[in-house]
Order: C-alpha cells, then sequence, then structure tokens
C-alpha cells in the first residue's frame, strides 16, 4: 500500500520538485498544499504517513511560521496515528530547529541551499516506515490487517 505524503510549501517550483521526486518513486500517494489554510484542512482529513514542511508559508514575510504552527496542529494528529513531519527550509535557524525536533514529530530539518534528492527520498520513506510502525502500535496491528 502506498505512503500518504503531504507537502507544504509556497513556492510552486520547490514544491513541483518535491512532489515530482516522491511520485517518480512510485511508492506514494502525494497531495500538495501551498499555503497554511489548505495544509490545515487536509492534515485534519486525511491520515498522512509524512508531511514534508516549509517553515515559512509566505517568503516576502520575514515573521511567517506559519509551518512552525503547522506543526503544533500537527501534534495531537501525530500522536494517534503516527505522522512524521520533516521541515524544509531555506531560512532555517537553530533556534527554529531545536524546536521543531524537541518539541515536536520531526524526524528531518532540511535547508534549502543543502538539498539532495536522494537524501530527501532516503528520509521520506525512513519517516513513512516509523509512521506505519507506530500506527500499528497504537491500533494493535488492527492498521496492517485493514489496509492490505
Amino acid at each position: 500500500m502506498a505512503y500518504n505524503i503531504l507537502v507544504v510549501e509556497d513556492t510552486s517550483d520547490w514544491r513541483r520538485k518535491l512532489v515530482g521526486y516522491l511520485v517518480e518513486e512510485g511508492e506514494y500517494s502525494v497531495l500538495e498544499a501551498d499555503n497554511y489554510r489548505k495544509a490545515s484542512e487536509l492534515i485534519q482529513r486525511v491520515p498522512f504517513d509524512v508531511v514534508v514542511l516549509d517553515i515559512r508559508l509566505t517568503d516576502w514575510e520575514e515573521k511567517d511560521e506559519h509551518g512552525m504552527q503547522l506543526l503544533r496542529e500537527l501534534d495531537p494528529v501525530a500522536d494517534m496515528n503516527g505522522t512524521r513531519a520533516i521541515m524544509i527550509t531555506g531560512y532555517g535557524t537553530i533556534d527554529r530547529m531545536r524546536e521543531a525536533f524537541r518539541d515536536h514529530q520531526v524526524v528531518d530539518f532540511i535547508e534549502k541551499q543543502h538539498f539532495s534528492p536522494k537524501e530527501f527520498k532516503t528520509t521520506v520513506l525512513k519517516a513513512a516506515e516509523q509512521a506505519r510502525l507506530k500506527r500499528e502500535e497504537t491500533m494493535g496491528g488492527k492498521y496492517s490487517k485493514k489496509h492490505k
């Protein structure tokens, strides 16, 4: 069964690239959102294995941290179904990275300046596998039996 992935990125070029890398792998069902509102709605409706999330969802606003706000919304969902997050940003700070790992279900923090497609794909796969394992533990194995 395909892993459910949500890519949340406001920049269309980056969003297209990230979605493309995942789709070419063939084992992902990928949805995308270009803004906070759309991502928030999808997170409430769809049980994602992984959410790939930009910190700034409006690059021209220096104070924008809608991605961090989405992480906070994702926490109760992640506790329930195992969803993992991968942060991706061109504006990473040590403080944001620490907060993401310390307080949320973040498995990696990728800087766009050092982006590697191969590492990205490996990270998403590992995160998706972790999410499924967590979901199976939480549901006592019922998830894997229902979704095979």
